[in-house]
């Protein structure tokens, strides 16, 4: 089956197009070569297989946990944003997506502060390791966020009923 991009090609003959997939095709295989050579070069046998087990469980936990669980708040998604026009719905996915993607940034600093900076007398906490209040800047952020977000779905929703409505004298 060929897929066509409505660029008329004469018969027997490639087109631009083709040519520039097919370069952009073999420099990403020359870079993952690059890559993978230089991967392989510098990183010990013995580590290999723990990079391979790594790799494994990410594999597990992606397709096992992240999959089902963003197939399930999709899905409820577009239960909650059921009278939202398309626009409108991808400026709430959007917005998700990016708190979702800056919470999965904070977390572990949120953690690691918890356990490197422990609390009372003699704890011996480093006070240079890990100074920022990153609750309070996450929560800060998902606020802000949110308030974007309702702004811009608020807009979209002014502009598409003002956009419907017509004038009825010149």
């Amino acid at each position: 089956m060929r897929l066509s991009l409505g660029i008329p090609t004469a018969p027997g003959r490639r087109g631009t197009v083709w040519w520039v997939r097919a370069a952009l095709g073999i420099l990403g295989l020359a870079a993952l070569g690059y890559a993978l050579f230089g991967f392989l070069a510098n990183v010990p046998p013995a580590q290999l297989i723990g990079v391979a087990a790594w790799l494994a469980v990410a594999l597990l936990v992606h397709d096992g946990v992240l999959v089902p669980l963003t197939t399930l708040a999709g899905g409820g998604l577009s239960r909650l944003t059921y009278g939202l026009g398309p626009v409108q719905r991808g400026i709430v996915r959007g917005a998700l997506l990016v708190g979702a993607l800056m919470t999965l940034v904070a977390a572990p600093l949120i953690r690691a502060q918890q356990v490197l900076q422990p609390t009372g007398p003699g704890s011996g906490a480093n006070s240079t390791v890990l100074q920022g209040g990153y609750v309070l800047a996450l929560g800060v952020f998902w606020m802000v966020l949110v308030v974007a977000a309702a702004v811009a779905v608020a807009a979209v929703g002014l502009y598409g009923r003002r956009s419907k409505v017509r004038k009825t004298r010149p």
